[in-house]
């Protein structure tokens, strides 16, 4: 219940917002920005320099799937706090790079800290400081990584053009350390017991769950269903298309007559809509029901794919926009809405954790695949093309299997 003027697990919200803006927005999202400079500089294909944002996706794939052996009951803070120290010295690092292996190291390590500081562990926190508006309260801290790629997609493209990429990393990186790390290590709290409050609740007769009476399935009983087999098949096809769409965007812009500044500040564009996009995607879910939530995000992405293809004719950018903004979320708001009300919150840590890890698998194929259609044709316009159709399909598959409002879990 709520106690005192201000109940701390907004301030865990709060924080959270932060440490999604300064890592995701920084360490994630500002990614594409380099690949041009960095390839040209160190005479690479993109397809090769594509690759250290396919592993950076391979990490995170890596700690999701062990995300259940990590994080327990007590540790969730200590682990968040090793990581970020990780993740800002292997930030730091990709500025002194002189040959792709060195890039590629610390993007792996960039993902496993990713992964173990940004949407997974905030989820758990989340859920022990809140049993109402749980929804609402990821969505707010999910906010973070769309603000944060607003202001530092932005950023990194005024400073690429006077610092070069290597300066920009360091920049970039003083932002990290200032903004994340004192986030996760002063603010940060395990759970509100420790602090002699108790979870959030709309009213004072809510009564408290406990673990025991949570609904849903088991993990066991998920595991025998064809529904979710498909939904793991779905999460590798839709991060792929996802991902190889988004880490193009900005190299594409720019292959088509766009200059570095205009791609940058369209990518800023993007995340800064992505960030309210997050809110209303998680109105949709709360009125329309995981069936309808789910495969709009999954349309706005045949609208982004659309717009990419005409991308020459200004007004297609809005397609764009709207497909970044609803459908580039679903590591961070879809899937971890969707699950809850499919399968019920009973193993909902357990379910989680092999899912992100599959979107991260499509995050590893999908940039590598989008780069070698480009070494290939010299244009990433097919590789548009054919994901397009792809999720065309992923729609019409997920509106029959998904259950309607009326049958998911509460």
């Amino acid at each position: 219940m709520k106690q005192g003027k201000i109940f701390y697990g907004w301030v865990i919200v709060g924080a959270g917002c932060v440490i999604m803006a300064a890592a995701m927005g920084i360490v994630s999202n500002c990614n594409s920005l380099f690949i041009k400079p960095v390839s040209e500089d160190l005479g690479l294909s993109r397809q090769s320099v594509s690759m250290m944002l396919s592993l950076m996706s391979f990490g995170s794939m890596a700690a999701s799937f062990c995300a259940g052996k990590i994080f327990n009951e007590t540790n969730i803070v200590k682990v968040m706090k090793v990581s970020i120290t990780v993740m800002c010295i292997a930030y730091f690092l990709n500025s002194t790079a002189n040959n792709i292996y060195v890039l590629y190291a610390t993007h792996l390590i960039n993902g496993i800290t990713m992964c173990l500081v940004t949407t997974l562990p905030m989820t758990f926190l989340i859920n022990n400081w809140f049993r109402d508006k749980v929804g609402y309260a990821l969505g707010l801290a999910s906010m973070g990584s769309g603000f944060g790629g607003a202001i530092f997609n932005s950023l990194a493209g005024q400073l690429m053009t006077r610092l070069g990429w290597r300066g920009t990393y360091r920049v970039l990186f003083l932002f990290l350390a200032v903004t994340a790390v004192p986030c996760v290590f002063f603010l940060l709290k395990l759970k509100p017991e420790d602090m002699g409050l108790t979870p959030y609740t709309e009213n004072k007769e809510t009564v408290t769950e406990v673990q025991g009476e949570v609904s849903g399935y088991s993990f066991a009983e998920v595991r025998r269903m064809p529904l979710f087999w498909i939904i793991c098949v779905m999460a590798v096809v839709i991060g792929t298309c996802m991902n190889g769409m988004y880490t193009s965007i900005s190299p594409h812009l720019q292959d088509r007559g766009y200059s570095l500044a205009f791609s940058a500040n369209f990518l800023s564009v993007c995340m800064f809509v992505m960030a309210l996009c997050k809110i209303l995607l998680g109105r949709i879910f709360d009125r329309a029901g995981v069936r309808l939530a789910f495969c709009w995000a999954c349309l706005t992405l045949v609208f982004a794919m659309t717009g990419l293809l005409f991308c020459r004719v200004m007004p297609a950018l809005l397609l764009v926009i709207i497909g970044v903004g609803f459908g580039c979320v679903f590591g961070a708001v879809v899937f971890p809405l969707s699950i809850p009300l499919v399968f019920g919150k009973k193993d909902y840590r357990l379910i989680m954790g092999p899912l992100g890890a599959l979107i991260s698998l499509g995050g590893v194929v999908g940039p590598t695949l989008a780069g070698k259609v480009y070494d290939m044709t010299g244009t990433y316009q097919m590789f548009y093309l054919v994901s397009l159709f792809i999720m065309a399909a992923v729609v019409l598959i997920m509106f029959r299997i998904l259950p309607k409002k009326e049958d998911q879990f509460s």
